[in-house]
């Protein structure tokens, strides 16, 4: 008997991009997150966890195939990036002056960062990443004209597997029998979720 798959819903909207400080991921499977901060702001987002198919030969032909783990990415583009999110995630802290100096060494933080998928019918799709270290967006400009455009922000990372569980992506579908939002938050930050902020570019 023939089984037939429910007809497919796409995506048509993006929206409430989150971030929060990983400070501890050890082998014995200690995890803590902080800083839990949810935003406005996000135009673009792709994330790229799938290895490469690896084949073996034998006998003049494939005898078994494999998918690697592949190295995870992420890139995202941004309205423009909050004060509070480039503290966050790029290690951008200003003085009691408004002055910010990179030194030489300057690492940025390890993140979690979430997003939500919205489909038309109201379902949606949460997207987390467990342990993700962003690169410092370029600074970029052009002077205005008459017909002038809103710049815009980009940044990509690494998402990396974490170290105490494995664990690299996590994921929920509101359209799923049983589906529970909570769920998802506490896979993701390990109760750390409850204690968010929300900020949004006003303050960029």
């Amino acid at each position: 008997m023939v089984k037939y798959a429910k007809t497919p819903k796409s995506f048509i909207n993006i929206k409430d991009l989150g971030f929060a400080l990983l400070e501890t991921d050890e082998l014995d499977g200690t995890i803590k997150y902080s800083n839990v901060t949810q935003t406005r702001g996000l135009q673009e987002i792709l994330v790229e966890t799938g290895g490469e198919i690896v084949n073996a030969y034998a006998d003049g032909s494939i005898i078994e195939s494999g998918n690697t783990d592949g190295e995870g990415k992420i890139s995202m583009t941004m309205h423009a990036f909050p004060q509070e999110i480039r503290e966050l995630i790029f290690n951008e802290i200003y003085d009691q002056n408004g002055v910010f100096s990179e030194k030489r060494g300057k690492q940025n933080n390890y993140v979690a960062v979430w997003f939500k998928r919205e489909r038309r019918d109201g379902s949606y799709q949460q997207v987390g990443l467990t342990k993700v270290m962003f690169a410092d967006p370029n600074l970029e400009g052009k002077t205005s004209e008459e017909d002038w455009e809103f710049s815009s922000e980009e940044s990509e990372g690494t998402a990396m597997h974490r170290v105490a569980d494995g664990k690299r992506k996590i994921l929920f579908d509101s359209a799923r029998d049983g589906a529970k939002v909570d769920s998802f938050f506490q896979e993701l930050l390990n109760g750390a979720y409850d204690t968010k902020t929300e900020v949004n570019t006003a303050s960029a």
